[in-house]
């Protein structure tokens, strides 16, 4: 984790530092009376390119040279060990909800995720599982597209869009 760790900060400095010059290249130069639409993401990478490098100073500062080097040296197998971790599939399952969140509908999206993160957590009774899942996915629903007024997807898949459309028939009923 602690290669991991300097890799990533390295990368962001690198990454921050490449969008300072291509948005001062690429941006129309506003008017020297004015804050224009280049200096705005420019204020804010100077505000954080020295964040990184703070970062990486403490990250220096923090650890030995020996215990980076040995970081390094176990980095391929400490990615494996990630990988086959719960925490890697309960990422992967965000970026999956995050992918079908459009096309299947929040409805649908929710309580999969729900069933399948709560399979993930180490719940075994099916019973409870799928009653809790619908309950949140009522409420998170109700929350969110009553009470808050968002337009939540309804999905392109055409039984879930019409089960949507048939639930949120129900709701105002409630």
């Amino acid at each position: 984790i602690m290669a991991l760790e300097l890799i990533v900060n390295l990368l962001l400095l690198g990454f921050s530092i490449f969008c300072y010059f291509y948005v001062g290249a690429t941006m129309p130069v506003s008017a020297a009376n004015e804050l224009g639409a280049e200096q705005w993401p420019q204020a804010l990478l100077l505000l954080l390119i020295p964040a990184i490098c703070w970062n990486i100073y403490k990250f220096f500062k923090r650890n030995r040279k020996e215990d980076v080097a040995a970081s390094f040296k176990d980095f391929f197998p400490s990615i494996v060990r990630l990988v086959k971790s719960k925490l890697f599939f309960g990422m992967a399952l965000v970026v999956i909800m995050a992918l079908m969140y459009e096309p299947v509908g929040f409805i649908a999206t929710c309580l999969l995720f729900l069933i399948a993160y709560g399979l993930l957590l180490g719940q075994r009774n099916m019973v409870l599982l799928l009653v809790t899942s619908v309950l949140i996915t009522v409420l998170l629903y109700i929350g969110f597209a009553v009470f808050l007024g968002v337009m939540l997807p309804r999905g392109q898949v055409p039984f879930l869009r019409n089960f949507a459309l048939f639930v949120e028939s129900l709701i105002p009923a409630v």
